[in-house]
């Protein structure tokens, strides 16, 4: 198994950045929201970056984007090579099985020998984002949302799922606190860095998404405190699996071998509607977007999504403030 290696990022950087630091008749300026990027299967961090150059131009000026390397090893995945030969190792964020997931094991969500496919996120690729979430904070930022690609956006998905059920729970003990089982609010806290609120979605992977385990954690511990012994499991598979409805942007190619899988993705795993989910297909294979509209399609979606948040934190437009 892979060791876990915090230094496997690459920063973005902003127009204008320095590494001397921030010129003496310039006030610093307060740290922008950060998004985290996952890449494909067969790929790594650096690479990831250079695929998205073309809409993280016009994002950069309002976030960080944060592009993680996965923990597992992995041969070059699809389209890597000949472009990005020498550009290794690669990566991939569920280990290798012995058996290739093929096209009916998606379609009936079962491996070959009858279970379910997996849908837990590997402990190493939650501290990962853990870590990375944590150390960001540490210097006044704050990871906001994600950027996903072909496999990495399963992982993408665990975490605003993961989210959502973090603050379902809170919700729910905010109201009536004196119901809160001391371990439920011990889990709140040390899952405090799941605080993801939208999502970029380029080329989506097949279902089932990547819950993190401290959020399937949280919410076994949550329902130990309402739900029968006997019908526990059940209601944590239920609410495991309800759809995100964090507002996310599907980016699609029609031209892509495995459209097929990406919308399944999309029908089983996300709610579409306003402020939901919505997605785009563009005439393209299994990458980003290459035209600039196209592009800019993208990073206009981005900040509305982010300025809805700030909005709705601020309590701009809603009833009941903050």
């Amino acid at each position: 198994m892979a060791s876990f290696r915090p230094t496997n990022t690459h920063l973005t950087p902003s127009p204008g950045s320095s590494p001397r630091g921030t010129p003496r008749n310039r006030s610093p300026q307060p740290p922008k929201p950060t998004l985290l990027a996952f890449h494909g299967s067969g790929s790594n961090g650096m690479v990831h970056t250079v695929q998205l150059a073309r809409v993280s131009k016009l994002l950069r000026p309002h976030f960080d984007i944060i592009s993680l390397d996965a923990p597992f090893p992995s041969d070059a995945g699809p389209g890597i090579l000949p472009f990005f030969d020498g550009c290794g190792p690669y990566y991939r964020w569920i280990p290798a099985t012995a058996h290739v997931i093929n096209k009916d094991m998606i379609l009936n969500g079962l491996t070959p020998t009858g279970t379910p496919l997996p849908s837990a996120m590997p402990l190493e690729v939650e501290t990962l984002v853990r870590t990375t979430v944590e150390k960001v904070r540490a210097k006044g930022g704050r990871v906001v949302g994600t950027i996903g690609f072909s496999q990495g956006t399963r992982v993408a998905a665990g975490l605003l799922r993961g989210s959502e059920i973090r603050r379902t729970i809170e919700q729910s003990l905010s109201s009536t606190p004196s119901t809160a089982h001391a371990e439920t609010k011990a889990l709140l806290q040390s899952t405090a860095w799941l605080d993801f609120h939208f999502g970029i979605s380029v080329c989506g992977s097949y279902p089932p998404v990547l819950l993190p385990p401290s959020a399937t954690e949280l919410l076994r511990a949550h329902l130990q405190t309402t739900a029968e012994p006997e019908a526990l499991e059940a209601e944590v598979v239920e609410m495991q699996n309800q759809k995100i409805e964090a507002p996310t942007l599907h980016i699609a190619g029609l031209h892509d071998h495995f459209l097929w899988a990406g919308r399944l993705f999309v029908a089983t795993c996300f709610v579409e509607g306003a402020d939901k989910s919505r997605v785009h297909e563009f005439d393209m294979e299994h990458h980003y977007p290459t035209q600039p509209a196209d592009s800019e399609t993208m990073a206009e979606w981005t900040l509305g999504a982010w300025k809805r948040v700030t909005d709705r934190e601020e309590g701009v437009g809603y009833e009941g403030g903050s």
